[in-house]
């Protein structure tokens, strides 16, 4: 059975996140890369996912500074006494 190039595509970005974080076997691996080797705009969104997730982890690891933390601590606070938030009605 012939796969098609769409297919191949969703198949693909289904294991991307897999493949930016090294948890693809080495056949895996290699077919992915084989993959975005010949696929610009697969390549392009695997470009901006691995770009994404480094921003993301170097986020995680900043330190809010104590006064923000006291400030989100006592709005969330207020935020709980103050009872359940009405859902807007779409």
């Amino acid at each position: 059975m012939k796969v098609s190039a769409e297919n191949r595509c969703r198949r693909l970005l289904e294991q991307l996140s897999r493949y930016i974080d090294d948890e693809l076997t080495a056949t895996e691996r290699r077919a992915v890369a084989a993959h975005l080797a010949r696929c610009p705009c697969c390549q392009t969104m695997a470009d901006s996912l691995k770009h994404t997730v480094e921003v993301c982890r170097k986020a995680g690891g900043a330190r809010l500074p104590s006064d923000v933390k006291s400030r989100a601590r006592a709005r969330i606070s207020t935020l709980l006494a103050s009872g359940p938030v009405p859902r807007p009605r779409t």
